[in-house]
């Protein structure tokens, strides 16, 4: 594919979402969220939503090997149609980083949220949902992934506020979205 394309990693309430859509609106790029799509799945009880619904009673993680079809499906339905897109939450970890690459693409531009524990709890409380796994874990998953990326990595402060963050990203956003195919430096 010869548009941009953004991972935003970070543990539980550490904005990831937040952020894709800060530029989906800004920039036009399709979102794309694996878990929302899995959720879908569920809530049409489609036979894959119906196997996502039970690993999931079943306490298991939803692997992107079995989600990556869904989002083939995204991108194809709008072939030529977007200006880049953005995963959000993902990957999760280095075999997460292969699937994604081999599939759409190498990511242009890496966001990876940093928050402590207490902030992703009360976030993910606030809307009325409980952290399922800790910041730990998440750090120790995704640091094969930034040491594979560091070129390609902006590792953000989550706990500030929303726009803030986004104004730190806006900068290297403007150069992928406009000088597609040329690195970029980090800037912050």
């Amino acid at each position: 594919m010869n548009v941009p394309i953004v991972w935003i990693m970070g543990g539980q309430g550490s904005g990831k979402s937040t952020l894709s859509q800060s530029i989906v609106d800004k920039y036009g790029y399709k979102h794309l969220d694996p878990s929302a799509m899995v959720d879908r799945e569920i809530n049409t009880n489609t036979e894959k939503g119906k196997e996502f619904s039970l690993k999931r009673n079943q306490g298991e993680e939803i692997p992107l090997t079995d989600i990556i079809n869904l989002i083939e499906g995204e991108l194809m339905g709008n072939r030529g149609g977007f200006k880049g897109f953005v995963v959000d939450g993902y990957p999760q970890n280095q075999s997460d980083a292969v699937i994604l690459e081999e599939t759409i693409g190498s990511p242009d531009l890496i966001i990876a949220l940093q928050v402590n524990q207490d902030t992703a709890a009360t976030r993910r409380s606030s809307i009325g949902s409980t952290v399922t796994s800790t910041i730990s874990f998440y750090n120790k998953n995704a640091a094969p992934v930034l040491a594979k990326y560091s070129n390609k990595i902006m590792q953000i402060d989550g706990e500030r506020d929303a726009q803030e963050i986004f104004n730190d990203i806006v900068p290297n956003m403007d150069t992928i979205t406009k000088n597609r195919g040329n690195p970029i430096t980090i800037q912050r």
